[in-house]
């Protein structure tokens, strides 16, 4: 019953990690035609989003680990090291992906073209490296 609940916590945060990331597109789109009034407001939402995107990742780590402890896995298990390595990367990237857009849209002479692009390209390499993490923890591949 304890696994079954870390089961559904992991998986509900890991939702709440990812599901932001696909708001960010609609929101981008309404940008490119909004007021300037509007604006700052589309960007406090986008930076709310990434805010929950990484305040998830607190909850679906160590979910993670309860759910290798109570599963038994071993940390030398070949994706439980893959998927790691990724959450490692995915943390390092979560950290400076989006510092350039925030920049864009705090500088005097705020480009929206620039920004919308900025956003959106860190947001499809953000959410291929979940995608990744998310296929490794899924399908359990014996990678060696």
């Amino acid at each position: 019953m304890i696994y079954k609940i870390a089961l559904f916590i992991h998986i509900l945060s890991a939702v709440v990690a990812i599901g932001p990331l696909f708001a960010i597109f609609p929101m981008l789109k309404r940008m490119e035609q909004a007021d300037e009034r509007v604006v700052h407001g589309i960007v406090e939402a986008l930076r709310g989003a990434v805010r929950a995107v990484s305040l998830a990742g607190h909850v679906v780590i160590p979910s993670g680990l309860v759910l290798m402890w109570l599963g038994g896995w071993s940390w030398k298990t070949s994706w439980v090291l893959a998927t790691i390595v990724v959450m490692l990367a995915s943390l390092l990237f979560l950290a400076k992906a989006f510092k350039p857009a925030w920049r864009i849209a705090d500088a005097d002479g705020f480009r929206r073209d620039l920004f919308i692009k900025t956003m959106q390209i860190a947001t499809v390499k953000y959410i291929a490296i979940m995608l990744i993490m998310l296929w490794l923890m899924v399908a359990k591949p014996q990678l060696w």
